[in-house]
């Protein structure tokens, strides 16, 4: 997998950085998931792949706001395509990193108003590579304005930020010249009770605006919807849980009419 040790080094340098910067955490939350679906679709293919991924997700409070990153561990089938139309069988990374500084921390103010609980200031960066003949090494920085909304238990997020893409093609030697756009993200988790069953409806949908060089408006979400496992089959709660990941992603990478629409089995491991 070309250069995925410097991208796992550089985020985890990042992370270090931002910890030791903050003040003793608050609270932390860290879990690895499983997925599996044979159904993505790539750009220029005609045909649905099979992609299974690994992903590391962490996040965590201090004083003065939080933090969010994720990596994600992709092995692709066989079902890819070079520019010769040959099947290929890549592995990619891909990462991203999020910090929000708390408003009314900051000011020592309370900011909340009707639903509104917070305001943030939000700054991030997605990375990777993939070891295809085209190399895809995505970078985009991102940087806007974070509102959170109370809710009775978990957290519901509305993200709108600048989007500023940099990715280039390494296979090809060519980095497309984008202009700034736009994201705007809600994302939530909301655990809920049906009867003795737990479990939790989590997710997000980005929107991201066209950013020229031909291509348009794209939409990605996500939603889960898993069940703790962990309780009934060991007696440990919050831990093990099981379920489905829907992907929809519209116009995917910006692509005009790379459509994405399939779930996802998931098993995912808090602690």
């Amino acid at each position: 997998m070309h250069q995925s040790i410097p991208l796992k080094t550089a985020l985890t340098l990042s992370c270090l950085a931002i910890a030791s910067a903050a003040s003793a955490l608050e609270w932390s939350a860290t879990e690895i998931e499983l997925l599996h679906s044979d159904r993505f679709r790539e750009p220029f293919n005609p045909n649905p792949v099979s992609k299974s991924i690994i992903t590391l997700q962490h996040a965590n409070g201090y004083s003065l706001g939080r933090n969010f990153m994720f990596v994600d561990l992709v092995k692709s089938g066989n079902q890819e395509r070079d520019l010769a139309n040959r099947l290929e069988s890549p592995s990619e990374i891909y990462a991203e990193a999020y910090t929000t500084l708390s408003l009314s921390k900051l000011t020592k103010r309370n900011l909340a108003a009707g639903p509104l609980k917070d305001i943030g200031l939000t700054a991030g960066i997605n990375i990777g590579s993939k070891n295809s003949q085209l190399h895809p090494k995505p970078k985009v920085y991102l940087a806007g304005i974070t509102f959170d909304f109370a809710v009775p238990s978990g957290f519901f997020n509305i993200d709108a930020q600048g989007y500023w893409d940099h990715g280039c093609f390494d296979g090809i030697n060519t980095c497309p010249n984008y202009r700034t756009s736009y994201q705007i993200t809600p994302s939530w988790a909301l655990p809920f009770s049906l009867g003795s069953v737990q479990g939790e409806f989590t997710g997000f949908i980005d929107i991201i605006g066209a950013r020229g060089d031909g291509t348009v408006r794209q939409v990605l979400s996500q939603p889960q919807l898993r069940f703790d496992i962990g309780k009934p089959l060991f007696g440990r709660k919050n831990q093990l849980y099981a379920g489905i990941e829907y992907q929809y992603w519209h116009n995917k990478f910006g692509n005009q009419g790379v459509n994405e629409h399939h779930p996802q089995l998931l098993l995912a491991w808090k602690f």
